[in-house]
C-alpha cells in the first residue's frame, strides 16, 4: 500500500488530495443541483396546478423567476384577463414586471396590465400604467387608444379628445372617434339648456360621422317634435328598439299615418287599431306579429338583444361603445318573437 499512495511529505499526495477535494466538491454540487431543480420543478407545477382552482388570488411571490416564464405567463394572465378573472391577471402581470428590466420587454405586459385594469373598472390605475407606457414610447398607438377611452369613462372629454392630436400625427383616422367623444362631450354638458342641445344635435345629423341612432335617442329625451321630424326611414331598423318602447304618449300620428313602415310597427305594438289594408314594413318580426295579429294572435312581443359587428359578443341592454372590445358605432340590433309579458317599463330613453 506505501508503494501505491504517496508520503503525506510527498507533492504527489498534494496534488491527489487536491484532485479528491475537486472531484467531492463536484458531486455534491451536481448532486445538490439535482434537487434544487427538482424542487423548483415541483414549484412550478404547483403553480400551474393552482391556476385550475377557485382560490380568488395567486400566490406567486416566491416563485423562482426564469426568463423563459415570461411568455406563457404573460398569455395566462391574458387569458385570465378574458375570463373575467382580473386579479389574477394583475398579480400575473405584476409579477412579470417586477422581475424584468428592461422597458422594451416589458412594453407589452405593461398594456397588458392597463387593459385589465381598464376592464375591471380600476380607471386610475389604467390612466397611471398608460401614461407610464408613452413616457417612455410616446408612438404607441394601443395605448393612446386605451388612454382616450379611460378619459372617456371619467368624463374627461377635453383629455380624451387631447389624445387625438398624437393618432392624427400618426395618420390614424380618427374622425368617427372624435365625433363620438364630442358627442358625449356635448350631451353631458349642463350648461347648454335643452334647446341649444336640440339644435346642436340637429345640426350633428347632417355630419356623416355622427351615428343616427345615438342623435336621435338623444332627440327623443329631449324634444319629441324635433326627433319625429328627423325621422329617416331608411335608418329605421337601426333604431327599432327605440321606436318599439316608446310610450303611446309620445306617438306623432301624423308622421307615423304618413309612413306604412311606422303604421305596421305601432299596429304590431297595438298602439293603432287594424284597418283593411294592412300595412308593410319590410321588417320580417313586424310583419309577423301585425299578421299574427289579424289571426287573433295578441300575444306576441318582440325582445332586442344588441351585438358588436367588431367582436360579435352579444349583450342584453344597448351599448355605445361595446363592453368587450371597446368598439364604437359597432352595435347591431336584433329582435326576435316572445310570448307577451306584462311590463311596467317601456322607454329605453
Amino acid at each position: 500500500m506505501d508503494n501505491i499512495l504517496p508520503a503525506y511529505n510527498d507533492p504527489l499526495f498534494s496534488i491527489l488530495v487536491i484532485i479528491v477535494l475537486v472531484l467531492i466538491i463536484a458531486i455534491s454540487s451536481f448532486i445538490v443541483g439535482n434537487i434544487k431543480e427538482k424542487k423548483k420543478r415541483k414549484t412550478l407545477k404547483s403553480f400551474i396546478k393552482g391556476f385550475n382552482t377557485q382560490k380568488p388570488l395567486l400566490d406567486i411571490e416566491e416563485m423562482p423567476f426564469n426568463p423563459t416564464l415570461i411568455k406563457p405567463l404573460s398569455l395566462l394572465a391574458e387569458a385570465f384577463s378574458n375570463q373575467g378573472e382580473y386579479q389574477k391577471s394583475i398579480n400575473l402581470n405584476l409579477y412579470l414586471i417586477k422581475h424584468i428590466d428592461s422597458f422594451f420587454d416589458k412594453e407589452k405586459i405593461l398594456e397588458q396590465l392597463g387593459t385589465t385594469y381598464l376592464k375591471a373598472g380600476f380607471l386610475k390605475r389604467a390612466e397611471s400604467i398608460f401614461l407610464q407606457i408613452l413616457h417612455k414610447h410616446p408612438r404607441n398607438i394601443k395605448t393612446l387608444y386605451n388612454l382616450g377611452i379611460v378619459y372617456e369613462l371619467l368624463h374627461e372629454y377635453d383629455k380624451a379628445l387631447s389624445t387625438l392630436i398624437p393618432l392624427n400625427i400618426l395618420e390614424e383616422n380618427t374622425k368617427s372617434l372624435e365625433a363620438h367623444i364630442k358627442l358625449n362631450k356635448l350631451l353631458d354638458n349642463r350648461e347648454l339648456s335643452t334647446k341649444e342641445k336640440v339644435q346642436e344635435l340637429e345640426a350633428l345629423l347632417k355630419n356623416e360621422y355622427y351615428a343616427y341612432r345615438r342623435v336621435i335617442q338623444a332627440l327623443f329625451r329631449l324634444d319629441l317634435e324635433v326627433a319625429w321630424n328627423n325621422i329617416k326611414l331608411n335608418k329605421i331598423e337601426s333604431i327599432l328598439d327605440i321606436l318599439w318602447f316608446l310610450p303611446s304618449s309620445n306617438l306623432n300620428l301624423d308622421i307615423i299615418s304618413s309612413s306604412e313602415t311606422l303604421l305596421a310597427i305601432y299596429l304590431a305594438k297595438g298602439y293603432i287599431k287594424a284597418t283593411e289594408k294592412r300595412p308593410k314594413s319590410n321588417i320580417f318580426t313586424i310583419d309577423t306579429i301585425v299578421t299574427l295579429n289579424q289571426t287573433g294572435s295578441n300575444n306576441i312581443d318582440l325582445l332586442f338583444n344588441y351585438g358588436c359587428k367588431k367582436c360579435k359578443q352579444h349583450f342584453p341592454i344597448s351599448f355605445t361603445r361595446c363592453p368587450k372590445c371597446y368598439a364604437i358605432d359597432s352595435i347591431q340590433i336584433k329582435e326576435s318573437l316572445v310570448e307577451k309579458k306584462k311590463q311596467t317599463g317601456y322607454s329605453l330613453l
